[in-house]
């Protein structure tokens, strides 16, 4: 059978391109080499603007915790900001991805699990995909299947190891009521744990997400750090589980022929809080949308790659440029992060817009240009006004 898309990986940002072709009537296959539903190691936050990029409403019982507040630790201080409404839930990834992909299938994909890509040929009017049993032969092929993506693998090298964050995650059982004592509907980060990266702990139903994640080329002892973060927390930790995070921001070959990459194949992760589920969707969404002008329209494959490229470059790679250079200035300055951060709790109440889907990075830059001088140089009373609103 010839599709019009094969989509490689039913993550978050396959399982929603495979959805949308679906609905737009492509032909659809959609391979993991996983069976689902199956466990994903994840601190499980899903920003409002990830739930946004979706277009239906997610499950109730999926969500374990609504965020309402966030505490950013540093050293010996810390600053807690708290918001009438949420700006990110709290999910079981494994929850999560199932109810994505069985929409896909609901709306006409082919899924097919326990099927890994292993080879790629792409030829002049088709792609061929080879599998560990079979072949499937497609107008395009769309590379979903994460940061070691054998999609990406066909296009450029693999990434490298400064361009790439090392993650450790644990899940702690506990007590849903000594949850809700300790945490609340709070995310707490700990900055300074890990090179440009930070640890966490995470409110979930019936269990803790603690972790920590730090450049993969400079985060030398990352069981050591997750262990002492656990030490300091008193939590003793069960399994621990590891897994890439792709550094945004940095240019990439993310489509080539009839070649697509989307979420973390292509690199789409935020690289200052590390979150990337919110570029997968949205990825997932402009690689559909690219395909089924092309494929509908009966355009050339090199409009489906033009315009894709110059769509995520507008809406995601641009923003990931600027989370980028803060997530290097922090490492470079963190006196500066202290300043502006934990000193002026209206820079994080602005930053917290950007996951709650309010506004940018952009936008934020500009705001933080704008206050720099009263940021840096405290005193004023409009300043020590906002200070003591929060």
């Amino acid at each position: 059978m010839e599709y019009d898309v094969i989509i490689a990986g039913a993550g978050p940002a396959g399982s929603t391109c495979a959805r949308i072709c679906a609905q737009q009537g492509l032909k659809t296959l959609l391979l993991d080499r996983d069976g689902f539903p199956r466990s994903k190691p994840c601190a499980g936050a899903v920003s409002e603007q990830a739930l946004k990029f979706l277009d239906f409403k997610l499950p109730e019982h999926v969500i374990e915790k609504e965020c309402l507040g966030i505490r950013v630790h540093y050293q010996r201080r810390f600053v807690e900001i708290k918001r009438d409404q949420r700006f990110a839930v709290l999910v079981n990834r494994r929850d999560f991805d199932s109810i994505l992909v069985n929409k896909a299938i609901e709306a006409g994909t082919r899924f097919l699990t326990g099927e890994q890509v292993v080879a790629i040929q792409d030829r002049r009017d088709i792609v061929e995909v080879s599998t560990g049993t079979q072949s499937h032969q497609g107008k395009f092929l769309i590379g979903a299947d994460g940061i070691h993506s054998r999609v990406a693998q066909a296009m450029r090298p693999s990434l490298r190891k400064d361009e790439i964050a090392i993650a450790l995650v644990c899940q702690v059982p506990a007590d849903d009521r000594e949850i809700s004592n300790r945490l609340g509907k709070t995310l707490n980060l700990y900055f300074g744990e890990a090179p440009v990266g930070y640890g966490w702990l995470f409110p979930h139903r019936g269990y803790y997400s603690i972790g920590i994640a730090g450049l993969a080329s400079r985060f030398s002892k990352p069981r050591e750090a997750l262990t002492d973060l656990s030490h300091a927390l008193h939590l003793k930790l069960p399994r621990i589980e590891g897994h890439f995070i792709p550094l945004g921001g940095i240019q990439r070959a993310i489509a080539r022929g009839r070649l697509l990459l989307a979420g973390d194949a292509a690199g789409f992760a935020d690289p200052f809080h590390g979150e990337g589920i919110a570029y997968a969707i949205l990825s997932g969404k402009l690689a559909a949308q690219a395909l089924s002008e092309t494929v509908g329209g009966g355009k050339s494959p090199s409009f489906a790659v033009s315009r894709y490229c110059s769509e995520t470059s507008r809406l995601i790679t641009d923003q990931l440029r600027i989370a980028l250079r803060m997530a290097y200035q922090f490492e470079r300055h963190p006196d500066l992060f202290v300043r502006i951060f934990l000193d002026h709790p209206e820079a994080l109440r602005r930053y917290l817009d950007i996951p709650a889907g309010r506004s940018d990075y952009r936008s934020f830059q500009r705001w933080i240009l704008t206050h720099l001088p009263l940021l840096l140089f405290p005193g004023s009373r409009k300043e020590t006004a906002v200070h003591n609103q929060y």
